[in-house]
């Protein structure tokens, strides 16, 4: 992931994340469409979601009429777009994904969720007070997840070719050069993640704690009671009855083991991304199946933490006495997108950086070797590579900006075009907003 640890999360509720981002199940709604694409609708409801959070995100009024009727058909132009790019990319029987994609990307989008809480009990707090389980976030999210996958697979393969020569980017800036915003002031960073994992002592741990557990559960302690004293899941308070769920609806070993279960009968020690579980499997029906678990989540201690910063010290320590950065970036950072390039980040204003991260550069230099810093993604250790003062676009300067920015302009052109071009082929009704003319329905 690009700028691991730099850019600083807008706070969000947990439920706005699940509502603005994940479908809503068929099976839950049935109101207005405010959009038809296709064979699909997007209801009036998730509209109102994407219009309240843009406009809390950026302090506008969502119930002002001149912000429902600009910013709103945007968002709604926006959300038609998207399904039309979807259903291309469904039509596409070259796009192929791996349930072990998706999983990964799913817990990507699970994990940066919790990271925008301030500790694991904040984000498990939240969930009891929505109403929500682990699971029931897995469940909304996976087709979504796999969705945007779709989207960008098929998104990639268009743009592969596109780009720019030398006389567009200074065509592009001769263009726009006077209204190019101001670039504030920015740093040049590399830096090498160290991210606070659960040591295998505490992972041994929880198994042995588990297995007690399960053997209070054999000699006849009613699971459900095990569940409530000692699960870590919100399921807890309901003793830990998680509902019924399909295949592909849980992480793998979670669903093959529930899946291998008779009613009644309980599963052995199971091992997910999220912890350690035990299964009871209480009804069947062909593809489905109704279950009860207790988990006991595998949580870094403050002893896994202050391991890993006494190893991000000695990185630390061993750069400024001479070792190469490339090397040990290569070596021990786990950001492996800028691993690549040397720990390599680029640019980043530094308004938008961690606080933790503007303290600690605040008087660093080019080449200075500043942390281990601790952010929500772990330890870093920071090489500032350059440093530049507020200042306008300048070709000298900035040419590399510009070019992706005359790049982004150009990309931009031909998504739009794209857009068109399915546009002409699909059927697309989209329905008045309150206070507006319908746009009308397009048949193609």
């Amino acid at each position: 992931m690009r700028g691991y640890g730099i850019r600083r999360f807008a706070g969000v509720a947990l439920v706005s994340a699940v509502v603005v981002i994940a479908p809503p199940l068929a099976a839950e709604v049935l109101e207005e469409p405010i959009a038809v694409v296709g064979d699909r609708v997007i209801l009036r409801s998730e509209w109102e979601t994407q219009l309240a959070l843009y406009a809390m995100q950026n302090k506008l009024d969502a119930d002002s009429p001149a912000v429902r009727d600009t910013v709103g058909r945007a968002l709604l132009e926006q959300m038609v777009n998207d399904q039309l790019i979807l259903i291309q990319a469904e039509r596409d029987t070259t796009l192929r994904l791996k349930d072990q994609e998706i999983d990964a990307a799913l817990e990507d989008r699970l994990q940066e969720l919790r990271r925008r809480f301030g500790s694991d009990d904040e984000y498990r707090a939240q969930l009891v007070k929505e109403g929500l389980s682990e699971r029931d976030l897995r469940v909304r999210y996976r087709q979504d997840v796999q969705n945007q996958l779709l989207k960008q697979e098929l998104i990639q393969r268009k743009l592969a070719e596109v780009a720019v020569t030398n006389g567009e980017v200074r065509e592009f800036y001769n263009r726009y050069q006077d209204s190019l915003p101001v670039q504030p002031e920015a740093i040049k960073l590399a830096h090498i993640l160290m991210p606070v994992e659960v040591s295998s002592s505490t992972v041994d741990s929880a198994r042995t704690r588990l297995t007690v557990i399960l053997q209070q559960v054999r000699e006849g302690l009613d699971f459900a009671e095990a569940a409530r004293r000692y699960s870590t899941d919100p399921s807890a308070s309901a003793g830990g009855d998680i509902g019924w769920f399909g295949r592909g609806d849980m992480v793998g070993a979670f669903e093959e083991a529930a899946f291998a279960l008779a009613p009644g009968q309980i599963s052995g020690i199971v091992r997910s991304p999220m912890g350690w579980h035990l299964i009871q499997c209480l009804d069947r029906d062909g593809n489905r199946v109704h279950a009860r678990h207790i988990i006991l989540s595998l949580v870094p201690t403050l002893a896994d933490s202050s391991a890993v910063k006494d190893r991000a010290d000695s990185v630390a320590n061993a750069v400024r006495g001479g070792a190469d950065f490339c090397a040990l970036a290569q070596e021990y950072s786990r950001d492996e997108e800028s691993r690549k390039n040397c720990g390599e980040l680029g640019w980043y204003p530094v308004g938008e950086m961690f606080p933790e991260f503007r303290a600690a550069l605040r008087d660093a230099k080019s080449g200075d070797i500043v942390g281990p810093v601790s952010t929500p993604y772990g330890w870093h250790v920071l090489r500032v590579l350059d440093r530049r003062a507020e200042h306008r676009f300048d070709m000298a300067q900035d040419w590399d900006a510009i070019k992706q920015m005359a790049r982004q302009d150009k990309t931009n052109r031909v998504v739009s075009d794209w857009i068109a071009e399915i546009r002409q082929q699909t059927y697309v009704d989209i329905r008045p907003i309150t206070g507006t003319v319908s746009m009308g329905p397009e048949t193609r």
